[in-house]
Order: C-alpha cells, then sequence, then structure tokens
C-alpha cells in the first residue's frame, strides 16, 4: 500500500509551524512527522530519520518546502537523489517541483542553493559589529 508521508518543521520554539501544517493537511497525507529542532544541530532529527527509514518505494515523502528539511542544499539533493532512487517521489508543496524531471531537479537545486546562501548570509549579518 502506497502511503505519503509528510515532514513539517520549525527550528525554534517561538516559531509557529501551523502554515506549513495548513498545507500539508490541504494537499492530503497518510503519515505526519513533526519536529522542533534547528537544522544547523550536527546531530540528526530522530522524526525525519525514522520518516526517511520508514519509506518504501511508490511512496511520497510531502514537505512545504526544502529549507524545512535540509542542512544544506548539498544535504537535500543527496537526499532527493537517495529518495528516488529508492522508488520513493518527493513533493514540495510551496515550491511546486515535479522532481521526476530534470528540469525541476535542476531549479530545486537552485533554488535549494539560494535558500543555504540566505541562511549563511543571515547568520553572519547577525553576528557582524554593528
Amino acid at each position: 500500500m502506497r502511503r505519503t508521508i509528510a515532514y513539517a518543521r520549525v527550528s525554534t520554539r517561538d516559531q509557529n509551524p501551523q502554515l506549513q501544517l495548513d498545507a500539508l493537511a490541504e494537499d492530503g497525507y497518510d503519515v505526519l512527522v513533526q519536529e522542533k529542532i534547528s537544522s544547523r544541530l550536527r546531530g540528526d532529527r530522530p522524526e525525519f530519520a525514522a520518516a526517511l527509514a520508514s519509506l518504501r518505494p511508490g511512496d511520497t515523502l510531502k514537505f512545504w518546502k526544502s529549507d524545512r528539511w535540509g542542512r544544506s542544499a548539498a544535504h537535500v539533493l543527496t537526499v532527493v537523489t537517495e529518495l528516488r532512487e529508492r522508488g520513493v517521489k518527493v513533493v514540495s508543496l510551496a515550491e511546486n517541483f515535479d522532481l521526476d524531471t530534470k528540469e525541476d531537479r535542476f531549479m530545486f537545486a537552485v533554488l535549494a542553493a539560494a535558500a543555504e546562501y540566505e541562511l549563511v548570509a543571515h547568520g553572519a549579518a547577525r553576528r557582524a559589529p554593528g
């Protein structure tokens, strides 16, 4: 039986996941996995890791935006490639990509890299003496 597993994550206790949860619920899923943990942490995100391990060929991993589960552009692309090789469909609601096409995989890679750059640039700006 094919399943759709939805993943939602916020980084801090102050962030509200409701926008993600509403979008995922509207689109539909069988299982929801949710975490409150920073992607900057080097440790694993246990709920995400368990969701990845449970995916079988024909299943779908659905998320609101790629920056909700990727540590970096390279990490996002590695996981997407591994999932596709396992026969798992990957769906991004906000970015609206069909990762079964090479054009959309390219655009996904560009946006993942841009999100990573924004995260790094934002962090550097906060640390700069002002």
